[in-house]
């Protein structure tokens, strides 16, 4: 199986696996000299755009970065430059291979017929040794509703996906947190109890107490990549944020201690008001946009096989929610099997 980023949990909007984290080997002095070096020449978060393939609208594409850089706002820390392989492997069919320096973080932007059911798919491409964090990402806009989403459902789409591209629900496992050199730090920051996914992270779940949540971790969602809709209700990285439609739903402090738990620094500034449900989920969607409703709920995509079979859906077929040809590794339409 090619794994995109070197795979990560289930992330429902992040198909997350990274093709060829053929890593940097780390037992010269020479290489190790180098990445000091770069580490040296920390730059300013940013979160570049980068479309491959078929190009959306002018007004579409002033959206997505738009929205790109609403998400480099949360993000405090610099980024490390690093220097990829020559011989690294593209992070999924139909991408280009990134080889070389990589001066700051951006994301592959591509529009691909998936399935009706999804606005887009994401996931991280290649981690950083010792940090663990993506040095690229990847986004996936689902060419048969994108004509019909708003600006504000764009946005919604976008920075939700890019968050996932991130890490944020790609990067939550054990199995996903495998950088460049192949090391791997066996941080897990979900646990399962009772058939439900929970997220344990120091900083979110403090975020989500504060808040007046309770207990001493955050129901997610059955994809383990989301926070439970009926928990946190029009959320940004909620499982049912797709539900809450025409207009751009909150960025809250339990995101941001997400990122990080992760390893990011974050602007604390940069979060959206935000009240956590504590009496159930009120009033859903904003009115109507005047074109067609777009798809009913958030993308099912997956990090890894890894990934697949924890949430009890393997094998996948050519056409079930979250098949993707990453995860199809001899390209017979039958996934993680």
């Amino acid at each position: 199986m090619r794994l995109l980023f070197r795979t990560a949990l289930p992330g429902l909007c992040a198909s997350l696996c990274c093709a060829g984290l053929l890593g940097l080997s780390s037992g010269s002095a020479a290489q190790a000299t180098a990445k000091q070096a770069e580490a040296k020449q920390a730059v300013p978060f940013t979160v570049e755009v980068r479309f491959v393939g078929k190009v959306p609208s002018a007004a579409q594409q002033a959206t997505v970065r738009a929205a790109a850089a609403r998400v480099s706002k949360l993000i405090a820390s610099p980024f490390v430059p690093v220097t990829l392989p020559g011989d690294a492997e593209a992070c999924d069919k139909g991408l280009p291979a990134v080889r070389g320096r990589v001066d700051h973080f951006f994301v592959f932007v591509r529009v691909l017929p998936l399935d009706e059911d999804l606005y887009a798919e994401a996931w991280p491409c290649d981690l950083h040794d010792g940090s663990y964090l993506p040095v690229y990402g990847a986004v996936s806009l689902n060419a048969r509703g994108l004509g019909d989403l708003s600006a504000a459902d764009l946005t919604d789409t976008m920075i939700h996906e890019t968050l996932h591209a991130l890490g944020v629900g790609t990067l939550w496992e054990a199995d996903a947190r495998v950088s460049l050199s192949g090391a791997s730090d066996e941080r897990s920051l979900v646990t399962r109890s009772a058939g439900r996914f929970y997220y344990t992270g120091a900083r979110g779940v403090a975020a989500y107490r504060a808040l007046g949540g309770r207990g001493d971790r955050i129901p997610l969602d059955a994809d383990a990549g989301h926070w439970a809709g009926s928990t946190v209700c029009s959320e940004i990285l909620s499982g049912d944020a797709g539900d809450y439609t025409g207009r751009v739903n909150p960025v809250s402090p339990i995101t941001l201690g997400a990122l990080e738990d992760l390893g990011y620094r974050v602007n604390r500034a940069a979060a959206s008001p935000y009240t956590l449900p504590l009496h159930g989920c009120g009033v859903q969607s904003a009115p109507a946009p005047t074109k067609a409703t777009p798809p009913d709920r958030r993308p099912v995509s997956y990090a890894s096989c890894a990934a697949v079979r924890a949430a009890g859906a393997a094998p996948l077929r050519r056409g079930d929610p979250g098949y993707r040809a990453g995860l199809d590794g001899d390209g017979d339409g039958l996934a993680c099997e």
